[in-house]
């Protein structure tokens, strides 16, 4: 799209996985990274930089890295935000939208949040930038990922099962990475993941506890009620 900047994006959602793999990429095609010298990182605490860090020079290096992660800034202001803080995202969104051209020869800057409100900068991050959402996938698509981790380390696992994964874990797909991982080093290559290797290893969201509770309440199945308290 004419008049954007490849240097100013956000990537925000709940999908910590995907979100941090793309992040890892833009490392990677920066190139070498220096700590304090082409490398800074912004954080709520020091926001008040940002402006200042953007406009000094990454000493013999080309360009400078901002990575600026959960600042905060991306409230509506009067909202949730305080008056100091209110005042820096009017402050950044100006700045960016003032100083484009020269942003785009000398910083590639990027904000990384779980959570955002469409307030003033993240309109104007929008509108000279690159915005990205990693929101969970649907259930569906996580299991079809799943189980290409499985056939990539030679372990069975059917979508029914997998299912039962997603619905026990949450949709979250770094935790589902995590406890795929334990499930396939149990199975073996050449061995199958089952809904009993699941109950005994894995741990469950808190909500899938509660359901299953409930289930178990309703069917007057007391026993698997204080089974499943032990286990939480």
């Amino acid at each position: 799209m004419p008049g954007k900047n490849p240097n100013l994006s956000l990537l925000y959602g709940k999908d910590t996985y995907f979100l941090e793999n793309a992040l890892k990429k833009i490392k990677k095609d920066f190139g070498t990274l220096v700590k304090g010298i082409n490398f800074i990182t912004i954080e709520q605490t020091n926001v008040n930089a940002m402006i200042s860090e953007i406009e000094t020079p990454a000493f013999g290096y080309e360009k400078k890295f901002i990575l600026a992660r959960d600042t905060g800034l991306f409230k509506k202001a009067g909202k949730k935000t305080k008056g100091s803080q209110s005042e820096w995202i009017q402050k950044i969104a100006e700045y960016i939208q003032e100083h484009q051209e020269e942003m785009k020869e000398s910083v590639l800057l990027v904000f990384v949040e779980e959570e955002v409100e469409k307030n003033e900068l993240y309109k104007t991050i929008e509108k000279f930038g690159v915005v990205q959402a990693f929101e969970e996938e649907k259930p569906a698509q996580i299991v079809t990922r799943l189980k290409q981790i499985c056939q990539a380390y030679g372990v069975k696992a059917d979508q029914p099962t997998l299912l039962y994964l997603v619905e026990m874990c949450g949709t979250n797909m770094q935790d589902l990475i995590n406890e795929i991982r334990k499930l396939i080093e149990y199975a073996g290559k050449g061995g199958t993941i089952t809904k009993e290797a699941i109950d005994l290893l894995c741990v469950r969201k808190m909500d899938a506890v509660i359901f299953q509770l409930t289930d178990y309440l309703g069917k007057k199945e007391i026993r698997k009620c204080f089974w499943r308290i032990k286990r939480s």
